[in-house]
């Protein structure tokens, strides 16, 4: 009798012991959230190669796929739930990034605008034998330092992004998605940054001086190394167009990602 009460003791504690274990057990991570990490992976790895048109443009569409990643993330309604649910204040947080994501790509996208304008400038000038527009030195200037401003201000509130950490350590799943926002909102800098820094490539063949000033300019600030190849004016302006029409597909990708935090701050 005493060996099956020791038997039944000892059955019930295994159970207890298992029982413990499996509650102790990580979760698995989401498909959506080792795709975002995939992507993430992939990008590092290009932002410390030296950049170039082809590298930049590569960029671009990993990281649309990127977001693309973490806008299936956000479109569960295991993290809609989550989000909802915790704190307020983070969806807040996270809609006032997506703003400056969109700035960001906003601004560069006015840079390769003027950069392409100056390029097709140059081109007429060459042709009619007159100098280069002063006008164009100037735009590419405040633009490139307005876009270098917006890329600040994104790193500044991506530094406050889901700092509650006792919050985040409740709940697994939305840890690793505002783990991947963040990390996806690091790399994006990087990406941007690399645009910025391969447009030196389309102004620096210019001779003068002020075209220098502006290759010098679009250079400050952006550790990227630049590979800087012999282009011909007809390459350069097609080069331009491709990393125009990747950043206009990163925007409206950055778009759902916002119309996506907006549908969960509204429910």
């Amino acid at each position: 009798m005493e060996s099956l009460a020791s038997s039944s003791s000892s059955s019930s504690s295994s159970t207890s012991v298992r029982h413990v274990r499996s509650i102790s057990l990580p979760s698995r991570p989401h498909p959506s959230t080792l795709q975002v990490e995939e992507e993430l992976t992939y990008l590092k790895t290009c932002s410390s190669s030296m950049a170039t048109v082809d590298t930049v443009s590569g960029s671009l569409v990993a990281m649309e796929r990127l977001y693309t990643s973490v806008n299936d993330l956000l479109s569960l309604p295991l993290t809609q739930q989550a989000l909802f649910t915790k704190d307020e204040n983070l969806v807040d947080e996270l809609l006032d990034r997506s703003m400056k994501l969109l700035d960001v790509c906003g601004s560069i996208k006015d840079v390769m605008e003027q950069v392409k304008e100056h390029v097709r400038n140059v081109q007429s000038a060459l042709r009619r034998k007159k100098a280069y527009p002063s006008t164009d030195a100037s735009s590419i200037r405040k633009l490139v330092k307005d876009a270098n401003r917006a890329i600040l201000a994104l790193k500044k509130i991506d530094s406050k992004i889901g700092d509650n950490d006792a919050l985040l350590d409740l709940d697994h799943h939305l840890s690793a998605v505002i783990r991947s926002l963040r990390d996806a909102s690091a790399v994006s800098v990087s990406v941007f940054r690399s645009v910025l820094s391969v447009n030196s490539i389309f102004v620096s063949k210019e001779k003068s001086t002020k075209w220098s000033l502006v290759s010098n300019l679009i250079r400050k600030g952006n550790t990227v190394g630049v590979d800087h190849p012999q282009i011909s004016d007809e390459a350069r302006e097609c080069h331009i167009e491709v990393i125009q029409n990747n950043l206009e597909s990163m925007f409206r990708t950055l778009m759902k990602t916002r119309v996506s935090l907006l549908n969960i701050r509204s429910q």
